[in-house]
């Protein structure tokens, strides 16, 4: 056989082969396997780009090697791959338009495997079918297998056409038109030509010129899936290994431009194009490792977000939805031992000690009332459903002196004395009213809980653009540590639970939640343990507009 060197424009040739290599390794990492193989057809048109691979490849290493040493084995295998490569493209292109949009294929399509055997099997078994051991003629270009793989390529070549404007007649998608049309347009007249080069001209003129330009033909279905991807957001790969895959490309174009600049006396070919291969495949290995393994990790993270997101829904609903279940038997509970222990009401009369064990189980019946409350209200606050409702001209020290009045029974379970004070004269504030008791609330009840008898109160209306107020007792004090942790949910002081074990760990988290949305904030002094604490709430004179509602 002839060898033909000065027809093939190698440099294109390496860079068609390469250029299709990368895309068909990053088309089946990135959009079939990362996609959790939802893009079946992702994965024929990566099969498309290997073939187009091997086919051009191997064409340089018979055309620039295997030819020079007339080894008839070395070209009948490499014969074998070359033709191989090419039905496995056509095939898989057919497949590729079966499967476009597709999540899986059909079991009636599968025949189409036959005529692929077929011919494969016509390829690789030398002497019979279309390969021959020979120097001169190692491909029968007149033989009926010649013929049977020239229908093979017509027909499939039609049918790839007639699935694709069937599949573009039933879409009204803009985006999947354009890429139908992209795919309908530039492969059909690339498989034309190759046609024409690589098996009418050979088979009726007996011309084998040409033949050696049908690999770099492919180079146009490279070029088109690029612009799939880059353009019309083929498979949905992800920008950054769109941007990564350009980088590549033209690191690929910079390096075959100056490979074919090197002076073959110093170098020979060979030797360029194995040192350059290396070059570039350390490269793109590398950093296609890199970002496939960072894309996987993201995507694992991302599944255990949205698992971890339906948990907290779940668990929000929950909570939501339970609680009118809570409530409603703790007000009735509530409701019935109240009258039972008013001392005002005739209708009930027991003995002191009932008395008490019916107070103890009120006090109870209480706590878990307010304990259920804050775990709600903690929940709103979570799923951002805690509604402000701001309103005007409400009495701060009016609503501190209920608050007062409330805990009247918990003050003198404690023994505790209140020192209530005032500075200024203008008492009103907009404020929540109904969110605002219950940050005082939880404020004065962990300073009676935590006291020793004592609690002070004081309301600075003095200051320009605040309010202050602060609610200082006599107990255990607060540690450094502690002062920083117990505004987290569920966290309490070191000696928190020794003093107070009902706590829930949530009173002061929901208090600092209330004032900080207010526009204020919260905070704590104290000089050591056994030196008391001093709580100090910063609320605006003017509450922001958008809280309002």
């Amino acid at each position: 056989m002839e060898h033909i060197n000065q027809i093939i424009p190698v440099e294109i040739a390496i860079f068609s082969a390469i250029l299709n290599l990368l895309l068909g390794i990053y088309i089946y990492l990135f959009a079939y396997k990362l996609s959790n193989k939802r893009y079946i057809s992702a994965k024929y048109l990566s099969y498309i780009c290997f073939g187009i691979f091997n086919w051009v490849l191997w064409m340089i290493i018979q055309n620039e090697y295997i030819l020079h040493q007339k080894e008839i084995w070395s070209i009948y295998i490499t014969n074998v791959i070359i033709y191989g490569s090419f039905i496995t493209i056509i095939q898989s292109l057919v497949f590729f338009a079966i499967s476009l949009n597709n999540s899986k294929i059909s079991k009636k399509y599968y025949f189409l495997n036959y005529p692929y055997i077929l011919n494969l099997l016509l390829i690789i078994i030398p002497q019979i079918g279309l390969l021959r051991l020979n120097n001169n003629t190692p491909i029968a270009y007149s033989s009926i297998s010649y013929l049977i793989l020239l229908i093979y390529s017509i027909s499939y070549l039609i049918l790839y056409v007639k699935i694709l404007v069937y599949k573009y007649n039933n879409t009204y998608n803009k985006n999947t038109r354009n890429i139908i049309q992209l795919f309908l347009t530039v492969p059909v007249f690339t498989f034309f030509v190759i046609l024409t080069s690589n098996i009418i001209i050979p088979s009726i003129l007996k011309d084998i010129n040409f033949i050696y330009y049908g690999p770099i033909f492919m180079l146009n279905i490279g070029i088109i899936i690029f612009i799939a991807i880059f353009k019309y957001k083929l498979f949905y790969i992800n920008i950054s290994v769109v941007n990564l895959l350009i980088t590549l490309i033209i690191t690929l174009t910079l390096l075959i431009i100056r490979f074919s600049l090197i002076d073959n006396s110093r170098l020979t070919h060979l030797q360029t194009n194995i040192v350059f291969t290396l070059i570039f495949a350390s490269i793109y290995i590398f950093l296609t490792r890199e970002v496939y393994v960072g894309l996987k990790k993201q995507i694992l993270l991302n599944t255990r977000r949205k698992e971890l997101e339906i948990a907290l829904e779940s668990k929000n609903n929950f909570l939501q939805n339970s609680s009118h279940q809570f409530r409603t038997p703790l007000t009735v509970i509530l409701g019935y031992l109240g009258m039972i222990i008013n001392k005002d009401n005739p209708k009930y009369e027991f003995n002191k000690m009932v008395l008490e064990d019916l107070n103890k189980t009120y006090t109870s019946a209480k706590n878990l009332n307010e304990i259920i409350n804050d775990v709600l209200a903690a929940n709103d606050i979570n799923t951002g459903k805690l509604g402000f409702r701001i309103k005007d001209r409400i009495d701060l020290t009016k609503l501190m002196q209920s608050i007062i009045v409330e805990k009247k029974e918990l003050l003198s379970g404690k023994s505790t004395i209140v020192d209530f004070r005032t500075k200024g004269k203008n008492t009103l504030a907009n404020i929540d009213c109904t969110k605002i008791k219950e940050a005082l609330n939880n404020i004065f009840d962990n300073s009676i809980f935590y006291g020793k008898g004592k609690v002070d109160i004081l309301i600075n209306y003095e200051l320009k653009d605040v309010f202050k107020i602060h609610i200082k007792d006599n107990g255990v004090g607060i540690t450094i540590a502690d002062s920083k942790k117990i505004w987290k949910k569920f966290e309490r002081g070191k000696r928190s639970p020794q003093i107070n074990p009902n706590g829930s760990g949530l009173g002061l988290y929901l208090a600092k939640q209330i004032i900080n949305q207010h526009g204020g904030e919260i905070t704590v002094e104290s000089e050591g343990i056994n030196k008391g604490s001093n709580f100090i709430l910063t609320i605006p004179k003017n509450i922001s507009l958008n809280l309002k509602q």
